[in-house]
């Protein structure tokens, strides 16, 4: 179809003035990727509300998982210190131990060179001790000379310094020095539980030789076992010494045991997460160190800064509203949620420094959404 001339020059210049138009907007205002500009069709559609963070009071129940745990002194790691062959043992992951409890025998020559090594050293102070008062006497009389006199002392004393250190090794592989003469010379030791509990693992069997530095079993003492709840940084205010916490274990959720904080980490991993430590008030049976657990802790009443829900919105994992800047131009701002509560959430942080009557109270999805239709 053949255009009219006269037309043409006609949609060539309204085509200018509506890229000239475009052009003035991108000129006048740079928009980042957290800003939109609504027309005046989109602000009608959506009836904005604007207003501000209100203080509201509330109360709610925290939901927190973790596990059973143990503090590090009550796992004990045996090991043989002077280094051996396993002889026997009857110890088997899951078996309770009593306290003095014969766990295993040890059986090396060198058990047997150290009692030899302590009882000549025994001996050879006692001979010192005896030459030492020899010369004293000496001295006294003015018939011995002082050197020979401060020989003896010196002699005496590093048999002395021999005997005690050869002493406290015999106690460190279980061994009374007092009770060890020359008739009742061993190459074996007993080893002996220094715990009431139960075995957790068994890392040697019978004839391997154990090395001083090498983990034979680890003992489990279950007195101090407690409940470790994972708390999040943005809950970690809520959540105090002395707070009762209602726990139930994962394959029994019906059944609820009481608990209370005794201690709440301040510290954050590279999770943004804390330990509460809690203490069970009737410790449930057949506890083991790494069962995971579910805990409620009711948050008391308390006044706090909150928004509607509707001014909310998640995205990437986190929380955002949207703040006026303009007539209509908005900005999406994260912020630190915490409890809800009767369709409102605790506002923890990120309004500060926020114009007054200037945050979206509702549709707040609907801008989202705009949000990512003008980046894509």
């Amino acid at each position: 179809m053949r255009i009219p001339s006269l037309f043409i020059p006609f949609v060539l210049l309204l085509v200018a003035c509506r890229g000239a138009k475009q052009e003035n907007v991108e000129s006048n205002e740079v928009l980042q990727g957290n800003e939109i500009i609504l027309n005046a069709d989109q602000q009608k559609l959506l009836a904005l509300n604007m207003g501000n963070a209100q203080n509201v009071m509330m109360s709610s129940t925290l939901d927190i998982q973790g596990k059973i745990d143990l503090p590090p002194q009550n796992i004990i790691s045996v090991n043989f210190p002077l280094g051996g062959y396993l002889r026997s043992t009857k110890l088997i992951p899951g078996m309770r131990v009593q306290k003095g409890e014969v766990i295993a025998i040890m059986e090396d020559q060198a058990i047997v060179q150290l009692q030899q090594d302590y009882l000549s050293a025994k001996a050879k102070s006692a001979l010192a001790s005896l030459e030492f008062e020899r010369q004293r006497n000496l001295v006294d009389a003015n018939a011995g000379t002082s050197k020979n006199f401060q020989q003896a002392e010196a002699e005496l004393k590093m048999q002395q310094v021999l005997v005690k250190g050869l002493a406290e090794k015999l106690k460190l592989i279980g061994m009374d020095p007092a009770a060890l003469n020359e008739t009742n010379i061993t190459g074996q030791v007993q080893l002996r539980s220094t715990i009431n509990g139960y075995v957790s693992k068994v890392n040697v069997n019978t004839g391997k030789y154990v090395q001083p530095v090498e983990t034979m079993f680890e003992l489990i003492d279950p007195d101090d076992i407690h409940v470790a709840l994972t708390i999040f940084e943005k809950d970690l205010n809520n959540v105090h010494k002395g707070d009762e916490v209602k726990i139930h274990f994962l394959n029994d959720p019906s059944k609820h045991y009481t608990a209370e904080v005794i201690l709440v980490n301040r510290g954050l991993d590279d999770n943004r997460t804390a330990l509460a430590h809690c203490h069970f008030k009737s410790k449930p049976k057949d506890l083991l160190p790494g069962m995971f657990v579910e805990g409620q802790v009711d948050i008391t009443n308390k006044i706090v800064s909150a928004l509607p829900d509707e001014a909310i919105v998640r995205s990437g994992g986190n929380q955002y509203v949207f703040v006026r800047r303009k007539e209509n131009h908005y900005e999406m701002k994260a912020i630190v949620a915490g409890m809800c509560k009767d369709g409102n959430t605790e506002i923890i942080s990120g309004l500060e420094n926020i114009p007054d009557n200037s945050i979206v109270l509702n549709n707040a999805f609907k801008l989202l959404g705009i949000l990512k239709n003008s980046a894509e």
